[in-house]
């Protein structure tokens, strides 16, 4: 078996530039004032044959959504077909965010629903939703959602585990 310690022999750095130092969230030259992110909006017949992509329909306000989940993405997005089934007002946001989308062209969003209530399997979490044009789903899920629900993406079982703190999950 292959064992390695942590941190010996791996440099961490920047994602964006490659250096050490810093890390993305950090690049001091990616001072875009309202932000940029990422977001992989690929066909769901794609998301469902690709191996590392988990989709699944749950309910976002009472609703059922198409959503997939995307540990590349720095936040979480709704799509303008799906917004008015989310029937609550958008805040604006300070500063445009702009998002690139998978094939390269970019969009641009001043619009964020705050407070959404996402279920997964009888348990409500509240959600944030900026507002793109996303084609084959209602919803993308990132890492501002993810990263503190403590949500584990497991590809080769195709679904989303949550280490709840009820001793659930």
């Amino acid at each position: 078996p292959i064992t390695q310690v942590p941190g010996v022999g791996v440099s961490r750095g920047c994602y964006e530039c490659g250096e050490t130092g810093h890390f993305k969230k950090d690049y001091p030259k990616a001072r875009n004032v309202g932000g940029t992110g990422r977001i992989l909006d690929i066909g769901h017949e794609e998301a469902v044959a690709d191996p590392t992509v988990v989709t699944g329909t749950f309910l976002l306000n009472n609703s059922y959504a198409c959503i997939l989940f995307d540990n590349g993405a720095e936040k979480s997005f709704v799509s303008k077909k799906f917004e008015h089934l989310l029937k609550q007002n958008f805040q604006p946001l300070k500063d445009t965010f702009t998002i690139e989308m998978a094939n390269g062209k970019t969009e641009s969003t001043n619009n964020i629903y705050i407070g959404c209530t996402l279920t997964l399997h009888n348990f409500s979490f509240p959600i944030d939703l900026m507002l793109v044009s996303i084609k084959s789903f209602d919803v993308i899920i990132g890492m501002d959602w993810l990263n503190p629900n403590r949500a584990n993406i497991l590809c080769y079982e195709k679904a989303i585990r949550l280490n709840l703190s009820c001793n659930e999950t």
